[in-house]
C-alpha cells in the first residue's frame, strides 16, 4: 500500500447487474428511460473506449442534441469515418458494421452527469448480451455477490467472511466500517504512516491510536471512479491527479462523512487561514495539520480520515480567499502551493465525489488544544468573530452553489467579491440573489440551514 500521496489507477471490477422489473430491482430499460426524462439539454456525449470515457466530437454532437431534444429514443449519426446507432435509453453506442456496443453517457448543461452501470463499459457483440445477462442471473441466483468496484492498493482485499463480524459490531459507531485488528496488515500501514508523521510534532507526544476502521465501498466508490475517467477524458491520461489525503473535522462532521456523505465543508475551522470555502484535506506526511481541525468527544477521542483524493488541475487560492469554486473552466481544485502543499481543498461541488474515505483513525492525543495552536501563525485556528458568525452568506452561498448551473457560479462569486468589499450593500445582494437564483430555492437553503 503505497501512500507517498499519488494514487494508481483503481482498477475497476465486474459488478453483477440483476435485469428483471421485479422485487423492486429497476431494469436497465426503464433506468435509462428515467434518466432520459430527467435530463436536460445534453452539453457533452462521451463513449467508453480503450478503457476511459472519450468525448464525441464534430458534427455528430449537434445532429445528437437535436435527436435527443426532439425526444428521440435513437439516433445515427457519422463519427471517425463509421456509423453509429446512439441508443439513449440503453445508454449504448453501436457499430452499424460490427454490431459491436459501447457505454454511452452525456452531460448536460446543468453539469447533471448520465452515465450506465459500470459492467455496461466493456465492448461486446450484440447477440453477446443476451447470454451475458442470463450469465450474470445465474450467478446472482447461485449467491454470487458483486466483488468491490475498487481493488486495494495492495492489490489484496480481506474475505468477505472474515470481515463481517467486525463491521456488524462498528456499525453503530460508524456506520458502514469495519474495525480492524492490530495485527491486521493494513492497521499497521495506516497505523505506521500517522505516528510516524505525527512524531515529529512536539505537541503531538503521547498520540496513540485508539482504532482503525475501514470504509466499506460502494456507490459512492463508483461515483469516485467515474469522476476519475472523467477527469482523465477532459486533462489527459492522469488527469484526474488522484492523492491520498487526511481529512479532520469534529466526530460528528467525520461520522457523517463516513456514513452518508459530506455535509459542509471545514474550511471554517480554520478562520481566516483557509484556501476559500471548501473541504481542506492535508497530504499524508501531514496527518498533524488536519488533526488540528479534530475536537475530541466525551471519551477523549478524536478522528481523522484518511481518503483517496482527485485534485485534477490545482489553482492556488490564497489564504482568507472567499473562494469557492474554480476561477476558470482550466481548474478543478485548490492548493496553497503547488510545489509543495499544505493544504488541498476539494469544492463543495464535488466533494461527494472526488473525496473517497477510506480508513478512520481514532485517536488520543494529551496535548490537542497545544497542537491546534503548534504550527505558526500560518495555519493556526482563528475562531470567528461574532459578526462573522451571524453572517450566513458563506454557508448559504455553499448550499446554493449545488442549485446553480456551472455558468452561473462565476457570476455568484463576482457578485459576493463585490457585496464584500464594500461595493454592494446588503439589501442590494439580497434582491441579486433572489432574481439570480429564485426565491424558491433561497427559502429552501434558508431554511435547511436554520434546521427547519
Amino acid at each position: 500500500m503505497d501512500f507517498s500521496g499519488d494514487v494508481k489507477p483503481a482498477i475497476l471490477r465486474a459488478s453483477v447487474a440483476v435485469h428483471g422489473g421485479g422485487n423492486g430491482v429497476t431494469c436497465p430499460l426503464l433506468r435509462g428511460w428515467r434518466e432520459f426524462r430527467r435530463s436536460g439539454a445534453p452539453a457533452r456525449f462521451l463513449c467508453f473506449e480503450g478503457g476511459a470515457w472519450a468525448d464525441v466530437t464534430g458534427k455528430a454532437v449537434a445532429q445528437l442534441r437535436r435527436a435527443f431534444l426532439e425526444g428521440r429514443a435513437v439516433a445515427e449519426a457519422a463519427f471517425g469515418d463509421r456509423a453509429f446507432l446512439f441508443d439513449f435509453l440503453r445508454m449504448v453506442r453501436i457499430d452499424v458494421a460490427t454490431a459491436e456496443e459501447s457505454a454511452l453517457g452525456w452531460i448536460d448543461e446543468r453539469g447533471g452527469c448520465f452515465f450506465p452501470t459500470p459492467e455496461s463499459g466493456r465492448k461486446r457483440k450484440r447477440d453477446e448480451a443476451g447470454s451475458e445477462v442470463k450469465g450474470e442471473q445465474r450467478r446472482a441466483e447461485d449467491g454470487d455477490e458483486a466483488s468491490s468496484a475498487v481493488e486495494e492498493r495492495s492489490g489484496e482485499s480481506p474475505e468477505p467472511e472474515a470481515v463481517e463480524p467486525d463491521m456488524k459490531k462498528a456499525r453503530g459507531v460508524w456506520g458502514k466500517t469495519a474495525r480492524l485488528e492490530r495485527t491486521d496488515k493494513f492497521y499497521q500501514v495506516v497505523e505506521k504512516l500517522f505516528l510516524s508523521r505525527m512524531a515529529p510534532v512536539a505537541a503531538a507526544r503521547g498520540v496513540a491510536i485508539t482504532a482503525v476502521h475501514k470504509v466499506e465501498q460502494g456507490p459512492r466508490a463508483r461515483a469516485f471512479q467515474l469522476q476519475e475517467h472523467l477527469l482523465d477524458a477532459a486533462r489527459g491520461p492522469g488527469g484526474s491527479n488522484a492523492k491520498f489525503a487526511w481529512y479532520g473535522a469534529p466526530a460528528a462532521d467525520v461520522a457523517a462523512a463516513v456514513e452518508h456523505a459530506f455535509g459542509k465543508t471545514n474550511g471554517w475551522l480554520l478562520g481566516g487561514r483557509a484556501h476559500g470555502d471548501g473541504v481542506h484535506l492535508s497530504p499524508p506526511q501531514s496527518p498533524h495539520a488536519s488533526a488540528m481541525l479534530t475536537e475530541a468527544d466525551e471519551k477523549g477521542e478524536a478522528h481523522i480520515v484518511l481518503c483517496r483524493v482527485l485534485m485534477g488541475q490545482p489553482e492556488v487560492v490564497p489564504t482568507g480567499s472567499s473562494q469557492f469554486y474554480p476561477s476558470s473552466d482550466d481548474y478543478d481544485s485548490a492548493v496553497d502551493n503547488i510545489e509543495k502543499p499544505r493544504w488541498y481543498v476539494v469544492w463543495s461541488t464535488h466533494m461527494n465525489t472526488r473525496i473517497l474515505p477510506e480508513y478512520v483513525v481514532s485517536f488520543k492525543c494529551p496535548n490537542l488544544q497545544n497542537l491546534q495552536g503548534s504550527l505558526g501563525t500560518t495555519s493556526k485556528l482563528k475562531k470567528p468573530s461574532p459578526s462573522a458568525s451571524r453572517d450566513m452568506f458563506p454557508m448559504l452561498l455553499t448550499e446554493i452553489q449545488r442549485f446553480v448551473p456551472s455558468p452561473k457560479l462565476q457570476t455568484l462569486q463576482k457578485t459576493y467579491n463585490c457585496f464584500k468589499r464594500g461595493q454592494m450593500k446588503k439589501d442590494q445582494f439580497i434582491r441579486f440573489l433572489r432574481s439570480f437564483i429564485g426565491d424558491r430555492v433561497l427559502t429552501t437553503v434558508a431554511q435547511k440551514l436554520r434546521g427547519y
